[in-house]
């Protein structure tokens, strides 16, 4: 017969899976990823938990390495203590979840978009909070009473199950487009479009430019991230539910606004024997992208977009090309008739107006004469 502890255990795990089966249905019902690939990832959140109470267990072993004791002994101020004790284990959370996805992306090569990346972050974020969930279940247990305890495991299994994916999906997305470092360096430099903050990481830490890039944006992801939940966390220590729930709602709108940005969609070759060869001279190429950094730069959306669509029939794997194309995509108003247009003919755009084509023309022949 099952003891109390194992039949508590067993519920526990049971309400956990349920929220975590919606959830996982909500964001990957349509995604090109192996199922196998996300099983393995779920997994791999679900130990993070785990590994992340090992940290705190080896501090007690020893405690001249606890952190958390650190702060607490360090700063008088209570707020400000908090405030630095939730800054601290978000970094921990979020570091350990998104090392989940490094794992899964260096032994499978999962991630190939953008949104594959912010996926499987979001599911590494799910992974984490089953497992949270299954903790604060079985500890609760018997302690409080059953209204409270139902109140408890809904409160967590839509608010700070989503949190998590919300965290994990925004750092994860930032992670998927430092992959495309040295593609966005350049179509940066074609635009106009330079970053002091690279060129200074650059400079001090001796390393290109699309490194510097790369660097740039994980930590934006990750402090973005960081941010988010340390405001979170510090939100229901004071047990402010209802601005809780509108910093989840404020966040999960962000997650689904880059999701639906077309850069999202880049995809990056991780067999160059899967790109296709191009049928356009170089030196032709670069100059029509010279143009389109130019008419990006004057906002002339538009022209890029038609540009880049003849440009992709010559050469359909140039990441530069596509993120102009996506980037102009994104720059133009939702509201704008044209583009609504754009979206119905994107895929079927087969030539430039004759204005256009004249323009191209002639700005080919004057480069090649220069």
């Amino acid at each position: 017969m099952l003891n109390n502890t194992t039949l508590t255990l067993g519920l526990s795990i049971v309400l956990a899976a349920i929220p975590a089966a919606i959830w996982a249905v909500l964001f990957f019902k349509q995604t090109e990823i192996k199922k196998l690939h996300l099983i393995i990832l779920f997994i791999l959140g679900i130990l993070t938990a785990p590994a992340l109470l090992g940290i705190q267990y080896l501090w007690e072993i020893y405690p001249k390495f606890d952190l958390a004791y650190l702060i607490e002994t360090s700063i008088k101020q209570i707020g400000l203590m908090y405030i630095a004790l939730f800054v601290l284990f978000g970094v921990m959370e979020e570091v350990i979840k998104h090392f989940a996805v490094r794992i899964i992306d260096k032994k499978t090569l999962a991630i190939k978009t953008v949104n594959n990346a912010l996926r499987l972050s979001i599911l590494s974020g799910l992974g984490f909070a089953f497992a949270e969930n299954i903790y604060y279940l079985y500890q609760l247990w018997g302690g409080i009473s059953t209204g409270e305890l139902i109140g408890v495991y809904i409160f967590r299994s839509i608010f700070t199950m989503c949190a998590h994916m919300i965290f994990s999906g925004i750092f994860g997305y930032y992670f998927g487009i430092s992959k495309f470092s040295i593609d966005i360096t350049k179509q940066k430099r074609l635009s106009g479009d330079t970053s002091i903050i690279t060129r200074a990481i650059s400079k001090l830490f001796n390393v290109p430019i699309p490194q510097a890039h790369k660097e740039k944006t994980i930590l934006k992801g990750l402090f973005i991230a960081l941010f988010l939940h340390a405001g979170f966390n510090f939100l229901l220590q004071f047990n402010a539910i209802l601005p809780v729930i509108g910093f989840v709602v404020l966040g999960y709108l962000f997650l689904r606004y880059l999701l639906k940005r077309k850069t999202g969609h880049l995809v990056l070759l991780t067999d160059i024997s899967e790109k296709r060869k191009p049928m356009i001279a170089k030196k032709d190429e670069e100059v029509v992208l010279e143009l389109l950094g130019m008419w990006f730069k004057g906002k002339r959306y538009v022209d890029v977009v038609h540009v880049c669509e003849r440009l992709l029939e010559r050469d359909p794997d140039n990441n530069v090309v596509k993120l102009f194309q996506a980037k102009a995509l994104d720059q133009i108003d939702n509201k704008n008739v044209y583009k609504k247009v754009l979206k119905k003919i994107f895929k079927n755009q087969k030539d430039l107006s004759k204005k256009d084509k004249n323009i191209l023309t002639k700005y080919l022949e004057q480069k090649n004469k220069s």
